[in-house]
């Protein structure tokens, strides 16, 4: 894909919690994140709830009790090379890419964690 190419989101998975329900102490500093950090956009918002979107990827923000750190989810998306270096460049701390094998397959994944305790794990299949 390169440098300058757009990553596509082409879906979120649940590993841990829900992609609809992810905790959140409040929702305009969590959006902030997700918006200038990660590239989503906002769908739909309200004081205790938010809706976000990147590509084919849509996650749910909640304000809830919950522990951030019990909650995992997959992004499938269109390069991780470039995704990792995008992370970087924005002062995150992704782990190295590695190859990572379910269902049969093999993934070329890397794993991040937000400022709130979610971790993130972004992969595309080997090609």
């Amino acid at each position: 894909m390169g440098e300058g190419a757009e990553v596509v989101f082409k879906g979120a998975f649940p590993i841990g919690g829900e992609v609809a329900r992810i905790p959140v102490k409040e929702v305009g500093p969590a959006i902030g994140y997700y918006v200038h950090v990660l590239g989503f956009t906002v769908v739909s918002r309200d004081t205790d709830t938010a809706t976000l979107r990147r590509g084919d990827a849509e996650i749910g923000l909640v304000v809830s009790g919950e522990n951030p750190e019990e909650v995992s989810i997959y992004f499938s998306v269109s390069d991780v090379d470039t995704l990792h270096s995008e992370l970087w460049r924005k002062g995150i701390e992704p782990s190295e890419i590695r190859e990572d094998t379910h269902g049969g397959n093999i993934y070329r994944v890397f794993f991040a964690k937000e400022p709130y305790g979610v971790c993130f794990c972004f992969g595309q299949p080997k090609e």
